[in-house]
């Protein structure tokens, strides 16, 4: 294959609002740091709407999925402007939303501690504005089922959409991974992403995209 071409077998094309349900699918299998997520979600859904069915509405331009003989078996979903698009969700996404799951603060007994606290803060608060989205204000999820992963796939899609939002004129790329998941923090070191800021939990990596 070449630089820009996946290996035989597989297809990729724009991501469409019909590719929801299999969005939210790819997501919660890997929505463990990597691993699958089923067993440890009450709400099947929840990920996946957090973290990747927006991008199919309000930000397709810069959404790939990757087919292969099974069906959608993974994706990278991009954003140009994070400030605008947390505006959208802040205005016409969460709100819906908050009428579907519950908020973890009315009973902190029941969901304290547990794997979707933090998913369902996020449906209630939205995201908050850090110092990355002024420097780097584009950000992409990427989240291939392990049948999809060790093919060169998931650089693909990164030359892929660094293309993009190159091309729309983005100055830089930054993205948000799990400490727990050492593959995906290593994969981004190999990809041109070097390290913005840490936390306890995670890493927030950031991509110049000038020249891309």
């Amino acid at each position: 294959m070449t630089g820009q071409e996946l290996p035989p077998g597989y297809e990729w094309r724009a991501v469409t609002v019909a590719d929801v349900p299999a969005l939210r699918d790819v997501c919660r299998r890997t929505g463990d740091s990597g691993a699958d997520a089923s067993a440890l979600t009450r709400f099947p859904d929840l990920l996946g709407d957090v973290w990747a069915a927006p991008y199919a509405h309000h930000e397709a331009a810069f959404g790939t999925v990757v087919e292969d003989g099974e069906g959608v078996a993974g994706y990278l979903l991009g954003c140009l402007d994070t400030t605008g698009f947390e505006r959208w969700r802040d205005e016409h996404w969460w709100p819906p939303l908050r009428t579907t799951y519950p908020d973890p603060a009315e009973n902190p007994q029941e969901f304290a501690g547990g794997f979707d606290e933090g998913a369902l803060r996020i449906v209630r608060t939205g995201m908050s504005a850090e110092p990355v989205w002024d420097s780097h204000p584009s950000h992409l999820h990427i989240d291939l089922l392990p049948r999809l992963q060790g093919r060169g796939i998931g650089r693909l899609l990164i030359e892929r959409v660094c293309r993009q939002l190159a091309a729309a004129g983005s100055p830089g790329v930054h993205l948000g991974v799990s400490a727990r998941n050492a593959g995906a923090v290593e994969f981004y070191r190999r990809t041109g992403f070097t390290e913005l800021s840490r936390s306890d939990g995670g890493h927030t990596f950031g991509r110049s995209l000038s020249g891309s």
